[in-house]
């Protein structure tokens, strides 16, 4: 006899690989962000010490894609749980207590994240001020606060989704 997934499972299951989607994108605009950085980097490098006639928006570029990639990367680490944390707690604490520890810091970080969305969106509001070396608004490099906390948001609700539903179903680890 073959049973049907139950619905916990299933809701377990789907909000882990929506996580897991928002991971691999996410990792795949860090990654790119860095290739452009580096390469961004070099050629300022070269242009600068071998040509000595340097460019003048290498530098800001590469400051502007690594503050994209450090804040996006931040959702990366909340799943994979590789944000700062100390782990003395999990060693000598009882269980129930390291499952409450456990969900007061994600709440902690969620409350944090959303003062941060809201801070970075009233940077983005009407922002007129320009890049100074480049020709582009900063509202696209403010954009990756906004942007950075909206993800480190579903990664944290879609990671509780899945404690809670582990909760109810025992048989089922947690993934996150």
């Amino acid at each position: 006899m073959t049973t049907e997934p139950s619905v916990v499972r299933t809701i377990q299951h789907l909000a882990d690989g929506i996580a897991g989607f928002l991971e691999k994108i996410t990792g795949f605009f860090c990654v790119v962000c860095f290739v452009i950085m580096t390469l961004v980097a070099l050629l300022g490098v070269f242009f600068r010490y071998v040509m000595r006639s340097p460019f003048m928006w290498t530098e800001e570029l590469a400051r502007f894609l690594m503050v994209w990639m450090g804040f996006v990367a931040i959702s990366i680490a909340l799943r994979q749980r590789k944000h700062i944390k100390i782990e003395i707690l999990e060693k000598i604490a009882p269980g129930w207590l390291v499952k409450v520890a456990g969900y007061l810091v994600d709440l902690l970080i969620a409350v944090f994240m959303v003062v941060f969305f809201w801070q970075g969106y009233l940077l983005t509001r009407g922002n007129i001020m320009m890049a100074a070396t480049m020709d582009i608004s900063m509202f696209w490099i403010l954009l990756a606060l906004p942007v950075s906390a909206a993800l480190a948001l579903a990664q944290l609700l879609l990671r509780f989704v899945i404690k809670l539903c582990s909760e109810f179903n025992p048989d089922t680890k947690a993934v996150c």
